[in-house]
């Protein structure tokens, strides 16, 4: 709160200039390309793995119980290339700022996209399940390749910070992705259902089930693992089809997203099949290259009770 000579008070939200400062920074810097703004993430990798050391005691425990075989030496290099590749995720999304979908295209290529046709043609929906490997923000330019009869939409939690809320919105909705907020998906499908929308709703299923979502344990990576539910019980009620994003870093700035199918008939299976498909899969898509999983967020913060 500030207060002039003439004793009028004028409050400053502190909070909302913060976000502005923030903006117009990133904005800025997003002009620049890629090739530059990656010098930029090697400034970045040694401020955040180096001086702050930004979670890195999480990211050490979830790499040493998800290996126990790697040596010590093994797992430091993994966990170097894991805060690089974290850093270069960092300027890319900043980047999308501006970014053609020209440019997006060819930094990221979707395969056998064929799939979403042929739900289509079957008069199905399709629920999309991937994780946060590679880079996850990239997939929202997705409805630059499929049929324009599709929405292509992704679950959201909402952010408590309402000005970053909206620019995350924003950012992920600059090709036509829909964002539809974690608390109201399920009405949000009725809704699409009885407005006959065909739709792609794509979940990042790899995020740790809340302590009354504990419904579903296997072993992942090592360990015992919950795994988020709400997706297959969607699935199997609606028997739309279900896919995997199957996502994998060709080089620094390039990546290949490979729609696999999961299953065309989601009603015939028995419950937690089709979660337990999606674990063996991100289990495999992780094993492939570790270091472009997200390891420094808590996924084993539950403990399963005997």
């Amino acid at each position: 709160m500030w207060q002039f000579p003439h004793g009028d008070l004028v409050v400053i939200d502190m909070a909302k200039v913060r976000f502005y400062i923030i903006y117009a920074f990133l904005w800025t810097i997003a002009w620049l390309p890629l090739s530059v703004l990656y010098l930029l993430s090697d400034f970045a990798y040694l401020i955040i793995y180096r001086v702050v050391r930004y979670r890195v005691k999480v990211t050490r425990a979830n790499l040493s119980r998800s290996f126990p075989q790697k040596t010590t030496k093994e797992l430091r290099l993994l966990e170097r290339r894991f805060y690089r590749h974290l850093c270069d995720y960092g300027v890319e999304t900043i980047w999308l700022l501006h970014a053609s979908a020209k440019a997006i295209s060819k930094h990221i290529i979707f395969d056998n996209i064929e799939l979403f046709d042929e739900a289509y043609k079957q008069k199905k929906d399709v629920i999309a399940v991937f994780g946060h490997y590679g880079n996850w923000e990239w997939v929202s330019s997705l409805p630059i390749h499929t049929n324009p009869a599709v929405t292509i939409e992704t679950l959201y939690r909402p952010l408590k910070n309402k000005d970053f809320d909206k620019f995350f919105l924003n950012l992920r909705s600059r090709w036509g992705c829909v964002c539809v907020d974690k608390n109201r998906v399920v009405r949000h499908i009725l809704q699409n259902k009885k407005s006959k929308i065909p739709f792609v709703l794509a979940f990042i299923a790899d995020q740790t089930p809340s302590v009354n979502n504990l419904h579903y344990w296997t072993n992942f990576l090592n360990q015992d693992t919950p795994f988020l539910t709400g997706w297959e019980a969607i699935a199997r009620k609606t028997d739309d089809y279900v896919v995997f994003l199957n996502v994998h870093r060709k080089k620094r700035g390039y990546y290949h997203c490979y729609i696999e199918l999961i299953s065309a008939s989601p009603a015939q299976t028995a419950e937690f099949e089709l979660t337990e498909k999606y674990a063996r899969l991100m289990e495999r898509n992780i094993l492939e290259n570790p270091a472009y999983w997200l390891w420094s967020h808590r996924r084993w913060k539950h403990q399963r009770k005997e």
